[in-house]
């Protein structure tokens, strides 16, 4: 199959066995990364003469417009300073918390009660599609919070079939991540 032109393997580039959408090529002067996203372009490496080179050919194939240094993706704040990349999902948080009609809620000094009492007993929910997509972007939020990972396994076993009471842990995470949502 021929590759069209401008595609990163057609220039060299590896696709990541860990992610379909990275492409890394290693050559004599660095390291060039470049993540896709739909019609969303992350370009890095260790040598900003190969990133500038880059950027240079895309724009020869293709319209292209630089955003500069990477700030927000996919819902993930990047803040740089001298110790590296610090990743965040602050923002997120307020929109989930938004969402879930809980930014004025108490919040709790923890993700889940101290023994958690999660069966297939109890009221089931009206809307199990709000449910799931509560999980789904908890889940989504374990990639900078690892503190709320152990609570949010819990809770999305019970996707297809939800209760009152596991709704109430859900509540219980996201008044824990009103608490600590920076």
């Amino acid at each position: 199959m021929k590759l069209p032109p401008g595609h990163p393997q057609a220039i060299g580039f590896q696709r990541s066995n860990a992610d379909s959408s990275l492409f890394v090529r290693t050559g004599l002067v660095g390291k060039l990364v470049v993540l896709i996203y739909v019609d969303d372009l992350i370009i890095t490496g260790d040598n900003g003469e190969e990133i500038a080179n880059l950027k240079h050919s895309l724009r020869q194939k293709f319209a292209m417009k630089d955003l500069g240094v990477l700030k927000y993706f996919l819902g993930i704040e990047m803040a740089t300073s001298h110790k590296g990349l610090f990743l965040n999902q602050h923002k997120y948080v307020l929109d989930l918390l938004q969402e879930a009609d809980m930014i004025n809620s108490k919040p709790a000094c923890t993700p889940l009660d101290k023994e958690p009492k999660l069966d297939m007993e109890g009221e089931p929910l009206n809307n199990i599609s709000h449910y799931q997509r509560l999980v789904g972007k908890l889940i989504y939020l374990t990639i900078t919070r690892p503190d709320i990972t152990y609570a949010v396994s819990l809770v999305s076993q019970f996707m297809h079939s939800p209760t009152m009471a596991h709704l109430n842990v859900v509540k219980r995470i996201l008044r824990y991540l009103k608490g600590s949502a920076g």
